[in-house]
């Protein structure tokens, strides 16, 4: 009796495999019947590329701050067993290998490439590419060419933060060259190719220069670098060399200008301060300036009207007391070269009327709480005080390393506040509650 049941149960396991081959072929089916409907196809139906002999390490500006590069035409879906040739409409215009890849721009124009499938003796259309081809463009910018004197440029660091560039060649031939010629001696610019190796020239900071590096990748463009001995208007030639033939892109015009003062005469708050680069126009690029405040009194600093303070790399210019002051300014050291002098005017801005946001306030112990007013003129010179009639429920002191007022409640109850500034005051009520 026992063969039998024996029998039964390895039946049983055999139909229950079956079952399995079964629905897995049912269950994998479909996956194969949908990957058989896609159709063989180009890699691309559309592309705009200079002239010359592209590959993977080619990058050229589309406009001054867009950049492309090169991508093979090839077949998607190819059929198993099928062969792929790739033919140009115009090979005067553009060509490409039979079995596909990089494209080379012969000249600029239009052309189609197509690319045709045999497959058991039949031969079909894959599909089609419409190629057009830019001769290299001078663009020149819209925005500033003025410069001081003395060395600049366009790089790395000028790109990342989206600065203007002078100017850019756009569809570059990646076999050409490209010449930049200034029309005076006292003015030299060149051209630089820029990519994540220029990162350590751009800056010593570890951290910005991976930043830089992350954000340009593999590709490069190309910058400058100019020399201005003197000022003055220079003209600027770019020429391209392809096959022994040099043709000219274009030109543009960059102006020079010595380093002088922005402003002769100076208004300044008392209490306020200024940036004394902000004195300048046209400040050269690695330069120190010396600036001398006349009959400046070094024993009793509080009786001058203006003063001057260092915070880190940065030099400011402080009004002390209200009154008038003369600022003279060198170049290098006490010792260089005067550029001008400029006349300060330091003048108070008395406090005209303080408006809270409301006349009454509602707010919870230990709760978030501040008290909001507009002050005219808003650039008063006049020093803003905040008291409570009632430190017991709501607490007000002023906080130095916050430069404000902080406001704590305490208990339940009410307290009345009174802000001052100059001759002017405002009272708010301050409701607290558990």
């Amino acid at each position: 009796m026992k063969e039998p049941k024996f029998r039964i149960t390895r039946l049983l396991i055999l139909m229950g495999l079956c079952c399995t081959l079964l629905a897995g072929s049912i269950l994998t089916t479909s996956p194969v019947a949908e990957a058989a409907t896609k159709k063989a196809a180009v890699s691309s139906s559309q592309m705009t590329i200079p002239i010359g002999k592209l590959d993977d390490k080619v990058y050229w500006n589309t406009s001054s701050w867009e950049l492309s590069n090169a991508q093979k035409l090839t077949v998607k879906n190819a059929v198993k067993g099928a062969t792929y040739q790739f033919t140009s409409s115009n090979s005067k215009v553009v060509t490409i290998s039979k079995t596909g890849g990089y494209l080379t721009g012969v000249k600029a124009g239009s052309a189609t490439i197509t690319c045709t499938q045999t497959y058991k003796g039949k031969k079909t259309t894959v599909g089609k590419c419409k190629v057009t081809v830019k001769s290299a463009a001078l663009t020149v910018s819209d925005y500033g060419n003025e410069f001081p004197v003395g060395s600049n440029g366009f790089d790395l660091y000028d790109y990342y933060a989206s600065y203007d560039s002078l100017f850019s060649v756009t569809y570059r031939n990646p076999k050409a060259s490209y010449v930049l010629t200034s029309d005076n001696d006292n003015f030299s610019i060149k051209e630089v190719k820029n990519d994540a190796s220029i990162a350590k020239k751009v800056t010593d900071n570890a951290e910005y220069q991976s930043i830089l590096k992350d954000f340009i990748g593999s590709r490069y463009f190309y910058g400058y670098e100019f020399t201005a001995k003197k000022a003055g208007t220079y003209t600027v030639t770019v020429k391209e060399t392809y096959n022994k033939k040099t043709r000219t892109l274009g030109s543009f015009k960059v102006v020079i200008k010595d380093t002088g003062i922005s402003l002769a005469q100076q208004e300044l708050l008392l209490g306020n301060s200024m940036n004394v680069m902000n004195l300048l126009n046209y400040a050269k690029e690695n330069t120190q300036y010396y600036f001398e405040i006349k009959d400046y009194d070094k024993t009793n600093p509080e009786n001058n009207v203006l003063g001057l303070s260092q915070d880190g790399n940065d030099l400011y210019l402080f009004a002390n007391k209200v009154g008038t002051a003369e600022v003279t300014v060198k170049e290098g050291s006490e010792q260089g070269a005067v550029i001008g002098t400029i006349t300060f005017k330091v003048t108070e801005a008395p406090c005209q009327s303080i408006t809270p946001e409301s006349k009454e306030y509602t707010t919870y112990v230990g709760g978030d709480f501040y008290i909001y007013y507009e002050l005219e003129p808003w650039e008063t010179t006049d020093q803003v005080t905040i008291e409570s009639d009632n430190p017991d429920v709501l607490k007000v002191e002023y906080n130095q390393e916050m430069k404000s007022y902080v406001y704590t409640p305490l208990k339940a109850g009410e307290a009345n506040v009174t802000i001052k500034c100059g001759s002017q005051s405002a009272t708010c009520k301050v409701v607290v509650e558990e």
